[in-house]
């Protein structure tokens, strides 16, 4: 395999982070280069938390990054293979002045995106990668080289799971979710969560099915994918369980399936949190971050419950900057990020996956109830069958055909939320036949159905 080298690190920017495909473009070169650079930022002896998801070519790129940063005289703990969220938890817990993160993750199922957190464990903003990409493009005036003898330090840090596991459960009411008897499905996606959730439902007393836990070398398609999510759905309705999930890789968000084996929607997620949350039910004078392209029933449902609402673009650690500035009371990003501030400013699913476990046992009722009642916005729907050759790699087709078109889209794990003027446009892939389900929602109702034709027209030509 040839790689092309690349001269100019905006190549591989892409949405906010700096992503590409291991040793195609983004060689161990380039990241040894950007640990140099991301290491001259710091003051020499500085601690940064690095960590990594399974796949061998993030453990290539951590490694050859890992010497760039110890070059300049950074020391480095390290969570080798973990979740985001836990290297955000940790950034915190050790006081470290920042973190690094490695990962396949969802969206870019062939390519590696690299991921700057600051001493908060939030990600860094635009301006600071455009920095980092900068210096890159002028290499190596910025870096700074220390005496041997000054050169940083490795240090391994693995209790720190334990601690993680221990510290989530104080917020939530874990004596009650016991006694409730719950039983749940969870897909980890070959992902590190599968070191961590098992152990963390259990010792909560929730009986546990735990899916693929396991490393699994990546393929083509993305994890979840529509096939681990059909299953995660039949073994809830087989076993009689009361909920599932699956994680996304990086463990910062999970795709929600209630007890009659259907997905809930994030709309419908968001809703649910604001209206049995009790923390957020006692901070209504406390605002609510959201995306601008939130359905206008739902933004109408937060406001009538007495909540003022800001809305943020969806850029890489930007609703956690603005969690801090408005002191919100809880957020939540189109993506399926949720993020309750009592806890931290970043979106963790096993957070997430607590906080529902938890609203269901103070409510005593399941998901599918507790979520049928809510407002649904007037849609334009259409259903289109395709082969089952496409189904089992339908997303990343759907993703290419985005990109193609020059959409803008968010990654909602089994569909993808496209925005063009005031339409917001859902291509999902159906749980139980072999369709991508398209829905569309403007205020004018001409616009989404025409959106709905040019989609109808693309899938077809897939």
């Amino acid at each position: 395999m040839i790689h092309n080298p690349i001269k100019n690190l905006n190549e591989l920017k892409k949405n906010g982070r700096i992503i590409g495909k291991a040793n195609y473009v983004f060689t161990p070169e380039i990241s040894s280069s950007i640990g140099s650079i991301h290491g001259s930022l710091f003051k020499q002896r500085e601690s940064v938390v690095m960590g990594r998801d399974y796949h061998n070519d993030s453990r290539m790129l951590k490694r050859a990054y890992t010497s760039g940063l110890m070059s300049t005289g950074i020391n480095l703990l390290n969570l080798s293979d973990c979740t985001f969220p836990l290297l955000q938890f940790t950034i915190r817990r050790f006081g470290a002045s920042g973190g690094v993160y490695f990962s396949g993750g969802h969206l870019f199922s062939e390519d590696v995106g690299i991921r700057f957190l600051d001493a908060g464990g939030i990600e860094l903003p635009q301006s600071e990668i455009q920095k980092i990409i900068e210096s890159y493009n002028n290499y190596p005036q910025k870096v700074r080289r220390v005496d041997p003898n000054d050169i940083g330090q490795i240090t391994a840090i693995p209790q720190t799971t334990d601690v993680y596991i221990k510290s989530i459960q104080q917020f939530v009411g874990k004596k009650k979710i016991k006694k409730a008897n719950l039983k749940i499905v969870v897909d980890c996606s070959y992902g590190p969560t599968g070191k961590i959730t098992p152990l963390l439902i259990n010792d909560i007393g929730v009986e546990v099915i735990a899916l693929n836990t396991h490393y699994r070398e990546r393929s083509s398609s993305p994890v979840p994918s529509i096939n681990t999510i059909r299953n995660t759905a039949d073994i809830v309705k087989a076993s009689n369980s009361h909920l599932g999930v699956c994680f996304d890789v990086d463990g910062s968000r999970i795709l929600v399936i209630d007890e009659n084996g259907l997905e809930i929607n994030y709309e419908d997620l968001l809703m649910l949190f604001v209206t049995f949350d009790k923390r957020i039910q006692k901070s209504k004078s406390n605002t609510i971050i959201t995306t601008p392209s939130i359905s206008p029933v739902v933004k109408n449902f937060i406001e009538d419950g007495g909540f003022p609402i800001k809305q943020v673009e969806n850029h890489p650690g930007e609703i956690s900057r603005q969690i801090r500035e408005e002191r919100a009371c809880f957020a939540a990003a189109d993506t399926l990020k949720f993020y309750f501030p009592e806890y931290a400013p970043f979106s963790d699913g096993n957070f997430i996956l607590l906080k529902i476990l938890e609203i269901m046992t103070l409510q005593n009722d399941l998901l599918g109830s507790l979520t049928r009642g809510f407002p649904k916005g007037t849609k334009i729907n259409k259903t289109i069958p395709v082969s089952s050759e496409l189904i089992e790699n339908a997303h990343n087709r759907l993703i290419e055909l985005a990109d193609e078109k020059g959409y803008k889209y968010h990654d909602i794990i089994n569909e993808l939320k496209i925005i063009q003027d005031d339409i917001f446009t859902d291509m999902k892939v159906a749980l139980y036949r072999n369709a991508i389900l398209l829905s569309a929602e403007s205020d004018e109702k001409e616009k989404a159905q025409e959106m709905i034709l040019e989609l109808e027209k693309i899938i077809k030509e897939l």
